[in-house]
């Protein structure tokens, strides 16, 4: 398959953690992304989706965050995490997903493109990849994807450890139901397939039934990770599924 990996990160200082966030994405993927900005009045290459940009009063941001959040369930989302004080790192940290990445078998020959301020390291890649260090995410428009990404999940780690509790209408995810669910648990719905991997927790039955538990399509913990946060994550980010919610 033809994709590039774009990775972005999104640091939180309350939780001790870092979410470093590889979108694989096809070039038809980072085209919906251009449009996407043009059709909500941003100007490619000038303007940028940041997750920082404040949503309160703003349509055109919340409505490209909300098309963003649909061409992300289109690609697939490997994950890092490690503490805060491990910023300096992030480049080993890119490195190790993107072995993991390579080993799903779907992807050849990628472009890594890591988004600009990550500290330069010398580190290892797959066989015939190649990475771009140091980009602009103005003209990079996969690395907003990744932004955009690494925020989502960020925010359904902070849920899992409680330091967020934002609640949303529930008809976000079921429609007709009129009462509320977690904000981080719609958000882990809206990608949960681009999280998964193709191979399941355990074999599908000898009777042909669909085992609907995946595991992730790469999630790489730091040992230095707080207990809390390795847990957490695990709980949330271990297994994906990918059979029916409704």
């Amino acid at each position: 398959m033809i994709m590039d990996v774009y990775i972005d990160e999104s640091i939180h200082t309350r939780g001790n953690f870092i979410v470093l966030a590889a979108v694989c994405a096809t070039k038809d993927n980072i085209e919906k992304a251009e449009k996407a900005l043009d059709d909500c009045g941003f100007v490619t290459g000038r303007d940028e989706f940041k997750s920082s940009m404040k949503m309160s009063g703003n349509a055109s941001a919340r409505e490209l965050r909300d098309r963003f959040q649909g061409i992300l369930s289109e690609c697939k989302i490997a994950v890092g995490i490690c503490p805060v004080n491990e910023r300096s790192n992030l480049m080993q940290l890119a490195s190790a997903l993107c072995e993991t990445i390579a080993a799903n078998g779907d992807l050849v020959d990628s472009t890594i493109y890591l988004d600009q301020g990550m500290t330069p390291q010398a580190v290892t890649i797959p066989p015939g990849w190649k990475m771009i260090s140091g980009c602009d995410s103005k003209t990079v428009i996969g690395i907003q994807l990744a932004d955009c990404s690494a925020h989502f999940i960020s925010t359904m780690l902070l849920g899992e450890l409680g330091l967020f509790n934002k609640m949303v209408p529930a008809g976000r995810v079921y429609p007709g139901d009129d009462g509320e669910l977690e904000l981080a648990w719609e958000l882990w719905a809206s990608i949960r397939y681009a999280l998964a991997s193709s191979l399941p927790i355990d074999e599908d039955s000898d009777d042909g039934m669909f085992e609907p538990t995946r595991k992730p399509y790469g999630l790489v913990l730091s040992e230095n990770c707080d207990p809390a946060v390795t847990q957490a994550a695990r709980h949330r980010l271990g297994t994906s599924w990918v059979g029916c919610i409704h």
